[in-house]
């Protein structure tokens, strides 16, 4: 019998998680069955409702994303560890003896990816672009990694200033700047975080100025589709240590099959490189 799994999100059909994780379940031994569940064609599109309804069909999990992770989060049992729930936001969900365990992958496969990176180096001061969903669990990631010092910017300011409130809680030293102090920001940190759309097929171009780039050590980029943004391409050139967005994507799947199967496969070198070449030869 398939263990029943699905996304929800808006303009997802493309999405490539379903094959990641039919691929994982290869591997492991076990049927899998991965739904796309995409509202982005109904205005009345209810994700709460969907969630439900899954549960009701007995779907093992679901993974959620943009732009529904917030309307979930109080449909949400209790965390699925203590962690996920400081962040406040969830994109994996797992039915469980009636219960909705919430778990936020993105925090901990940016964790798995960092370190797979960048080994036990300290992150140092972080000027990141991006204070939403995405940017939030990356954010708290850093902060578990050893990063105190975070300079955050967003075209909502409020976002930016919520998020460094809470932060600043955790003993961390961050603070949220406008535009006009932006480019300071980037030039005075050890690592430049994007995780805004920019660089996205849909949407060209950068969140940080590729004329600032230079003489920080690391960069990542949430975008993975396409991994040679305009950003990540600069930093390269620039000799900067690059983490790409390919590399969250598949580390956070991972930690997702974990939580939906209670397998863990090992997540090293060989395991990644043989899942993307495996994802780059279905595409």
């Amino acid at each position: 019998m398939a263990l029943n799994m699905g996304l929800i999100g808006a303009g997802i059909r493309q999405s490539r998680m379903p094959r990641l994780q039919e691929y994982l379940g290869q591997l492991a031994g076990i049927d899998i069955r991965y739904d796309i569940i995409d509202g982005a064609d109904d205005p009345d599109f209810d994700p709460v409702a969907q969630v439900n309804k899954a549960q009701a069909a007995g779907y093992t999990g679901l993974n959620i994303t943009h732009p529904y992770k917030s309307r979930i989060v109080n449909r949400v049992t209790r965390p699925y560890v203590a962690d996920h729930g400081r962040i406040g936001s969830y994109n994996t969900i797992k039915f469980e003896h009636g219960d909705l365990l919430g778990a936020n992958t993105d925090f901990s496969g940016f964790l798995r990816a960092y370190t797979l990176c960048r080994g036990d180096e300290p992150p140092g001061s972080l000027c990141l672009v991006g204070a939403g969903g995405v940017g939030k669990a990356i954010a708290f990631a850093l902060v578990k990694l050893g990063c105190r010092a975070i300079t955050l910017h967003d075209h909502v300011p409020a976002q930016a200033d919520a998020l460094a409130a809470v932060l600043s809680q955790q003993g961390v030293d961050a603070r949220a700047v406008d535009q006009d102090a932006l480019a300071d920001a980037i030039r005075s940190a050890d690592a430049l975080v994007n995780c805004t759309e920019m660089g996205m097929h849909h949407h060209p171009g950068s969140a940080i100025d590729l004329a600032l780039i230079g003489g920080q050590t690391w960069a990542f980029d949430a975008v993975y589709t396409p991994l040679a943004t305009a950003f990540m391409t600069r930093c390269r050139e620039q000799g900067l240590q690059c983490m790409t967005g390919y590399d969250l994507w598949i580390n956070q799947g991972l930690d997702a099959f974990r939580i939906f199967t209670g397998v863990a496969l090992a997540a090293d070198e060989h395991l990644l490189n043989t899942t993307r070449s495996w994802l780059q030869q279905t595409d």
